[in-house]
């Protein structure tokens, strides 16, 4: 099936490429959040609100996304300002999330997780276990974000890859939201029929 053109065919593509790479970007966020969910909640303890709501919104967005590709293919025009805007709202949802994700973990360091001398590793690793086992089983108890990232080397990557995720998925929020009022304006001034004029 074509990509519709809306009378900017390099456009047009362009988008469908951005959503392409959202919607990767989404699942990998979605299978890396729920991976961490999953080990935090086998400890009996509550998982982080940061990772929480970075797993709601993202899962919001990536329906939202798949919704809007039909729409996209069925020539609504004015639907294209519509999708604009909610393009909008996602891309400040998940500016959001970025600045939430990155305050703790901007100032973590990988490479030095679980590597430092073993006088710090095992005050790291007492000060974690401490908290854990003082939250352990408690019902609402929770645990930082930090202290959940400087765990393990494993950990720490894995909540920077759902970080910078995030943060690529502001660039192609930022590139769908302008390039969908561009197209709306091409296909007007082009005079592409809409799908109810087309039948």
């Amino acid at each position: 099936m074509p990509v519709p053109d809306y009378g900017a065919a390099p456009l047009a593509k362009t988008f469908m490429l951005v959503r392409g790479l959202s919607l990767l970007a989404m699942v990998c966020i979605v299978g890396l959040t729920a991976n961490f969910v999953s080990e935090i909640v086998s400890t009996n303890v509550d998982p982080p609100r940061e990772i929480v709501g970075t797993l709601a919104i993202t899962c919001l967005a990536a329906l939202y996304c798949l919704i809007s590709i039909p729409f996209f293919y069925s020539r609504a025009n004015l639907g294209l300002f519509i999708m604009a805007g909610l393009d909008a709202a996602l891309l400040l949802a998940f500016v959001v999330v970025s600045v939430i994700l990155g305050k703790p973990l901007s100032f973590l360091n990988c490479m030095i997780v679980a590597n430092g001398n073993a006088a710090a590793n095992a005050q790291s690793a007492s000060a974690f276990t401490q908290s854990l086992t003082s939250n352990l089983g408690k019902s609402g108890s929770t645990l930082g974000l930090e202290n959940w990232a400087g765990s393990t080397r494993l950990n720490c990557f894995e909540t920077k890859a759902i970080w910078g995720l995030c943060i690529s998925l502001c660039i192609l929020l930022t590139c769908s939201s302008l390039l969908l009022p561009t197209l709306y304006f091409k296909a007007k001034r082009a005079g592409v029929p809409t799908a109810k004029s087309a039948v």
